[in-house]
């Protein structure tokens, strides 16, 4: 078994096939695990476009998949799969999670970008603007909140406006996945807040506000461990192109994002079993 598209795509059709439930009516000439390998390829290959995506596909995986969909169709039904590709990641998830501390952050994902965007698009209900502080620019769009353990495995995350903060949201990822301690970044300073963390039995831990000679050793452990989760946007919004994911509506974003965490959760899984860095996913890219 070697690093490789084809063994990416071959986990993520076994563990989908494995999740799957029966649905009533005559099978489709292309079975839902089928589909979900496909958007895990598509994930790995970083190809935000579906039509582009299913031109290229039949020449890098020549007969793995003899029924290709319409594009159409393949939006469609991923969209009405996206509950099963988050089901199949949290379940590996729960299988690879490394331990109790965990790290929290949040990125920007914009949505729209057109005059008028706010008003028209079919994200006027949930997206807002936010400040991207290493763009120098507001973007309308939606804040990823992700937590993961300290390799970068994605545990939980959940999407918010791009305005909001991420005290609400990260606590409501402790709640589902209690931990000993969080690693987090100095947007989330605060007595109060630290506290209501730790009603949870979590210990919350974030860069000081001044570092000191006492304290240096400290903060560079956090910053290097905090680099972990900014090396998981990396690979979710450079690699897997999930920054230009040309989505139109919250649906297809969801299905966007479910599926470039499932495929980086699989690298994790095969770059474990193969003895490689975790989130070292160029392999798998099918070039």
């Amino acid at each position: 078994m070697t690093a490789s598209l084809e063994t990416l795509v071959v986990a993520a059709y076994i563990f989908a096939d494995g999740a799957a439930i029966p649905r009533p009516g005559p099978a489709g000439k292309i079975t839902d695990a089928e589909l979900i390998a496909l958007a895990v390829a598509q994930a790995a290959m970083g190809i935000p476009s579906d039509r582009q995506f299913l031109g290229l596909v039949g020449k890098v995986l020549p007969g793995w998949f003899p029924h290709l969909p319409e594009q159409s169709q393949y939006n469609r039904r991923l969209r009405g799969l996206v509950e099963l590709i988050s089901l199949v990641q949290q379940g590996l998830a729960r299988w690879l999670d490394a331990g109790d501390v965990r790290l929290a952050d949040g990125t920007l994902i914009g949505v729209a970008n057109y005059p008028g965007c706010a008003q028209r698009s079919a994200f006027a209900g949930c997206a807002r603007y936010g400040y991207a502080k290493s763009q120098h620019r507001f973007v309308w769009g939606v804040r990823l909140v992700l937590l993961s353990d300290q390799r970068g495995l994605p545990l939980g995350y959940t999407l918010v406006p791009a305005n909001e903060k991420e005290y609400e949201p990260l606590a409501e990822l402790l709640e589902a996945q209690p931990s000993e301690a969080v690693i987090a970044d100095k947007g989330l300073w605060g007595r109060a807040y630290a506290a209501r963390i730790a009603a949870l039995g979590v210990n919350l831990l974030t860069p000081a506000k001044r570092r000191t000679l006492a304290n240096s050793s400290r903060e560079r452990a956090l910053a290097s461990t905090r680099l972990t989760i900014e090396s998981v946007f990396s690979n979710l919004k450079g690699q897997m192109r999930l920054g230009q994911h040309l989505a139109k509506t919250p649906a297809g974003l969801a299905v966007r994002i479910a599926q470039r965490l499932l495929a980086l959760t699989l690298g994790i899984l095969l770059n474990t079993l193969h003895g490689r860095p975790a989130r070292a996913l160029a392999a798998y890219d099918g070039r």
